[in-house]
């Protein structure tokens, strides 16, 4: 082997090679058609134990607790956003002019607010 001589290198060689394979060779798109067929696998089988009524072994349960929430969420849904009898009787005190607003209690309101912090769900 002659050094200088472009091709001759065991580094040149393998970086031709791998240039030639490019990104659309048929080695690596053989690879990503296997990798495609797996998953696609994995996700068939998943689909018919889920249509099978869950064959595959997986069990849920709902507790006691998340039953009462589902059945409180339902009583909240069907609650009406705005309690028009309070609006009505709020507006009619305001017309009236004997609406009072306690200055103090929502200054102390805000103040225990702040100190105790933000909520968190």
């Amino acid at each position: 082997m002659k050094v200088g001589q472009p091709g001759n290198s065991p580094v040149q060689n393998n970086e031709a090679r791998s240039a030639k394979r490019g990104p659309y060779s048929s080695e690596t798109q053989e690879a990503k058609h296997t990798e495609r067929s797996e998953h696609s696998e994995k996700l068939d089988k998943a689909d018919g134990a889920a249509k099978n009524g869950g064959s595959s072994g997986a069990r849920a349960e709902i507790s006691p607790k998340a039953r009462e929430f589902s059945q409180a969420k339902a009583v909240a849904s069907q609650a009406p956003d705005i309690r028009e009898d309070r609006v009505a009787d709020l507006k009619k005190r305001i017309s009236e002019g004997t609406y009072r607003i306690d200055e103090d209690a929502i200054a102390d309101r805000m103040v225990d607010e702040h100190l105790r912090g933000p909520r968190t769900a």
